[in-house]
């Protein structure tokens, strides 16, 4: 979409007994990007995996808010997002895995990383444990920063300038998640995306 546009997107599941529903989101944005999504884990053995990516430029925003409620036992949720923001971009991510009574020995993981290619850009993050159940296992974290300059040093002293490697250091935290699309045509197109988004 481009940096005009208006972005809305609202997913909601109901996960039966047994049942798996995978969804990888590739957010590129408009000039407001929102993101509404809704698990429902009802069934025992059920399983949701969520796997987001984001970059952001100029003075674009990305809201994010997940939310996923585990009543199955021995259910599992796993959301992974990895973004970057540059210029004057700005992100909001509220997660909230919310384990029910009834989910004996679910599992919940929740991991947000974003990465700020310049100083003005902002990352503001929220992630939520809840649990009214015994013998569950949730985990969440959440982080945001620059590169690394060890790293980026590391980087340019084996011959790339500073926005080529700034450039692989967003791709390899992006690729984990890229490589799990399996249609080739469509992942060369958010490759290319994501390169020109980054010049």
């Amino acid at each position: 979409m481009n940096e005009d546009s208006y972005h809305f997107m609202s997913m909601e599941n109901h996960i039966e007994e047994q049942a798996k529903v995978n969804y990888t989101i590739v957010d590129f944005g408009g000039k407001n990007s929102i993101n509404n999504y809704y698990s429902n884990l009802i069934g025992d053995f059920s399983e949701n995996m969520l796997n987001t990516i984001y970059l952001g430029k100029n003075n674009q925003l990305f809201d994010f808010n997940y939310i996923g409620e585990l009543r199955g036992k021995k259910s599992n949720i796993d959301i992974e997002v990895q973004g970057a923001l540059k210029d004057k971009a700005k992100k909001h991510f509220k997660g909230t895995i919310d384990f029910k009574k009834g989910c004996k020995q679910a599992i919940g993981n929740e991991q947000e990383d974003c990465i700020l290619l310049s100083d003005s850009a902002k990352s503001i993050a929220l992630p939520m444990l809840l649990c009214t159940e015994e013998e569950i296992e949730g985990n969440h974290c959440s982080s945001a920063g620059k590169i690394d300059d060890k790293e980026l040093f590391y980087i340019m002293s084996r011959g790339f300038n500073q926005k080529e490697a700034m450039k692989l250091m967003v791709r390899a935290r992006f690729n984990k998640i890229i490589d799990m699309i399996q249609n080739q045509v469509l992942k060369e197109e958010i490759l290319n995306k994501l390169d020109e988004k980054l010049d």
